[in-house]
């Protein structure tokens, strides 16, 4: 003997309908989440993406900052032997001024290996947003389809 609910709801059409509508309904709104999460993850991508330009930035003004402190450094370090009355033809002053010119060069390439590596981590960071939202829209997706087909198999259910 069948179930009251279910020879009723076969033999109305309009619960089915109903149903269907829903269904695709649902699907569309998550469809819509997919490409927004999408869109998300992109926007996110392109924040990380500027953050590593501003980091490129910052590392050239440090560079910049440390180049200035060195030249006067150095235009110290030559006022002082010139008052010395010290020729500068070989020995302890250009000895001096040679060790302030290679630190400086060496805390500059100190800044630009630091400033390379938070620059990849920021383009893998960039990268790995975009994996993510698409991995999440493509999970959206899968399910938005799940759901499309069982209510479509229910809505056949009603039908009879």
């Amino acid at each position: 003997m069948a179930d009251p609910g279910t020879a009723a709801a076969a033999s109305n059409p309009v619960a089915a309908g109903a149903m269907g509508i829903s269904a695709i309904m649902g699907f569309k709104a998550s469809q819509a989440a997919a490409k927004q999460a999408r869109l998300t993850a992109e926007y996110n991508a392109k924040v990380a993406e500027n953050e590593r330009i501003l980091l490129q930035r910052s590392a050239r003004d440090e560079q910049a900052r440390l180049r200035q402190g060195s030249d006067k450094l150095i235009s110290a370090q030559r006022v002082a032997a010139a008052k010395s009355g010290v020729v500068t033809g070989t020995g302890s002053n250009l000895l001096a001024l040679r060790d302030t010119y290679m630190n400086t060069e060496m805390d500059a390439i100190a800044i630009r290996y630091a400033s390379s590596i938070q620059e990849q981590a920021k383009t893998a960071q960039a990268a790995m947003l975009r994996a993510a939202g698409a991995s999440r829209a493509s999970a959206i997706k899968t399910q938005a389809y799940a759901n499309l087909l069982e209510a479509g198999a229910k809505t056949a259910t009603l039908m009879g």
